[in-house]
């Protein structure tokens, strides 16, 4: 169940993760879902997941760009707040999406977080590679 829903805007030229995790710590979030964002990007780089453990291929990716989509997670990783986002992004031709590793905003971006009134952990797994949230959170 969501104790707060969080709505926020990221003014332009600032990135993204770090004010979303600013926002996070300014507000004592550490669990929640990133129910969305839309806006716009300058550039995103994005990462690819091509094989395991953790093998990622990030592209970058300039713009200005439309941000259609992107959710996500927060958690705490031993004892530390971590963001899971997966972004959707597009130009006039094409569209592009995957794991959120940077993003500067062009225009805006709109966040809305749906703060949860239970914790969500993440553990490394060792098939993976990756910090992965628990089963039983």
């Amino acid at each position: 169940m969501f104790k707060k829903v969080h709505v926020f805007r990221v003014k332009p030229g600032r990135e993204l993760l770090e004010e979303i995790a600013r926002y996070c710590r300014e507000n004592k979030i550490t669990s929640g879902i990133i129910i969305g964002i839309v806006g716009s990007a300058e550039k995103a780089r994005i990462s690819f997941l091509e094989k395991l453990p953790a093998k990622y291929t990030p592209i970058d990716f300039n713009g200005p760009m439309e941000i259609v989509a992107a959710q996500g997670s927060v958690a705490l990783l031993n004892g530390e707040t971590v963001l899971h986002i997966h972004i959707q992004v597009t130009v006039k031709d094409a569209c592009w999406g995957g794991h959120l590793a940077e993003a500067t905003v062009f225009s805006t971006a709109e966040v809305t977080i749906g703060e949860l009134d239970y914790q969500l952990y993440r553990q490394l797994d060792s098939y993976t590679g990756l910090n992965e949230l628990l089963e039983d959170a």
